[in-house]
């Protein structure tokens, strides 16, 4: 199978895991009880920024495991407000090299402190020759926000936040 080839399956593979899943259409919850929407926040751990072929996901949220296997890890995460301690895997690079898909990954620890109701908090990464930076953006009060889903010009899809 050509190299190319090879590619372009391993990279459609990733992005049907991510894109085929109906739970990113709204944040993963990530509290007990049924709070109003207006009293909680939002984590997303989807950088916009990144290039095509980096896969993001949350997997730990204040130390506990969202359902990463059965559903995949998720990109953005609902919660009460307050500070909280996430552990995000990003990776990225995927080449082929049959009969392996090579790959760049990390966790992350971050902690976003004084989390506010209806602000959204989006993670922005940038990788250097030392690792991974981190910095976390508050983009305020019930912003314009939200996640694209899907695969371009088959079902890609605009999910806003709401609170």
């Amino acid at each position: 199978m050509p190299l190319t080839v090879f590619r372009g399956l391993a990279a459609l593979l990733t992005l049907l895991t991510l894109s085929g899943c109906a739970f990113h259409e709204t944040p993963y919850v990530m509290y007990e009880g049924t709070p109003e929407l207006s009293s909680t926040t939002v984590f997303v751990a989807l950088d916009d920024n990144q290039p095509e072929y980096t896969v993001i996901g949350t997997r730990l949220i204040d130390g506990k495991e969202p359902s990463c296997w059965q559903v995949g890890c998720p990109i953005w995460v609902r919660l009460l407000p307050g500070t909280h301690k996430f552990v995000v895997r990003f990776a990225t690079g995927f080449e082929s090299a049959p009969p392996l898909i090579k790959y760049w990954q990390t966790d992350v620890k971050i902690e976003v402190k004084d989390m506010m109701p209806r602000h959204v908090y989006v993670a922005r990464y940038k990788r250097t020759t030392e690792g991974l930076t981190v910095l976390v953006e508050d983009l305020g009060e019930n912003p314009e926000f939200g996640v694209w889903i899907g695969l371009k010009g088959v079902n890609r899809k605009y999910h806003r936040v709401s609170f």
